[in-house]
């Protein structure tokens, strides 16, 4: 909480675990000029996702801190080779989907720089929402191999951008037991941008309640927006 104090005006971070323990999670740690942000979803939830979680963001920590490895898409590619030869040497797929976000300090709050993996941000500007891109592999043993991509945006005073998981998208609800979606999601995002930081997670929240109703959360929910 202080190290995202620090580094962000204004945020919020909706995290609702479905068990105890959670395959997701989120990271954050500064080096040198950068501030880096990690939203990921580990293969599985409860405690073999715990697990998960653990490996993975102890990679990144290796990454950054003791190999120096500063550039976003690198860092994944370092800690896709480490679970690879950690979990996958018989064939598991276990990784994690996410996105890695460096913030520079130097260029201040001009541009952002990330890699993703199965994991789509999204900023919205002035009533509009951008998807941005990422790479349709896993950060582990997946059908791809090739290198992450580094993503560089620009960014403008007043944006939101939001990262999350899959969770919120996929509870089951409403007045048919259907998904929420993505579509239903960028909709609320977009009614959402103008607000504070604490009534954007209590709109999500409220929400999200609404839709679930009396059926069972399935999967971990994860949603962080930033305000730049």
């Amino acid at each position: 909480e202080d190290l995202l104090k620090k580094h962000l005006a204004e945020y919020f971070v909706l995290f609702r675990p479905k068990d105890i323990v959670s395959g997701d999670f989120y990271w954050a740690t500064e080096k040198d000029d950068s501030f880096y942000l990690a939203i990921c979803d580990s293969t599985g939830h409860g405690v073999p996702g715990a697990f998960m979680s653990l490996l993975n963001t102890s990679f990144l920590n290796e990454a950054i801190t003791e190999k120096h490895i500063v550039s976003p898409e690198k860092i994944l590619n370092y800690v896709r080779d480490r679970l690879v030869n950690s979990v996958s040497k018989d064939g598991g797929q276990d990784g994690m989907d996410g996105t890695l976000i460096r913030f520079h300090k130097a260029q201040g709050a001009s541009r952002i720089t990330y890699a993703a993996a199965n994991n789509n941000p999204v900023i919205v500007r002035n009533g509009l929402l951008t998807k941005l891109e990422a790479d349709k592999m896993p950060i582990g043993l997946g059908n791809e191999t090739k290198d992450f991509t580094l993503h560089s945006v620009a960014v403008e005073k007043g944006d939101m951008i939001y990262f999350f998981t899959d969770g919120y998208a996929d509870q089951f609800g409403g007045p048919k037991g259907k998904k929420f979606r993505y579509k239903q999601m960028s909709e609320l995002f977009i009614s959402i941008q103008k607000h504070t930081m604490i009534e954007q997670d209590e709109i999500l929240s409220r929400t999200i309640n609404e839709w679930k109703g009396t059926l069972e959360q399935v999967d971990d929910i994860l949603v962080i927006g930033v305000r730049v």
